[in-house]
């Protein structure tokens, strides 16, 4: 297995990871203020994004192995991705706040507060970048 095609599972591990503690963390704080009703609500938004995740993660793999055999057409297929996740959120979404009648606030906050793994995660990346390059020096 390519090392870069690696690194970039395990990237995307850290980043379900870091949504899962926010996630948690919101979660927590639902339960505590409003109840098992919006904490459930809070869990189903966050679990919306990391399903959104995973499947960026995957796509990405998959362009990073068409890239290498039929280069130019990993867009094509990062494209499809964005409308896959796209339509997978909305629906979602959909099914929670209609069908499931969750509490559309909480859902929201939930799903918002996973999406702030990736600034979590830029921000721990940059940091470990700077490191490595003082040590450098």
């Amino acid at each position: 297995m390519n090392r870069s095609i690696a690194l970039q599972k395990s990237d995307v591990g850290v980043l379900l990871a870091l949504q899962l503690a926010l996630i948690a963390v919101a979660v927590g704080g639902y339960l505590f203020a409003q109840g098992g009703g919006a904490a459930q609500a809070a869990v189903y938004g966050g679990g919306i994004a990391m399903l959104n995740t995973w499947l960026l993660g995957r796509r990405v793999l998959q362009a990073s192995e068409i890239a290498k055999t039929h280069p130019g057409q990993e867009t094509m297929v990062l494209y499809v991705g964005v409308v896959q996740r796209f339509v997978v959120v909305v629906t979602l979404f959909g099914l929670g706040m209609g069908w499931l009648g969750l509490q559309p606030v909480p859902l929201l906050i939930g799903f918002a507060v996973a999406q702030l793994a990736y600034f979590v995660n830029g921000t721990l990346i940059r940091a470990r970048a700077g490191t490595q390059v003082e040590r450098l020096r």
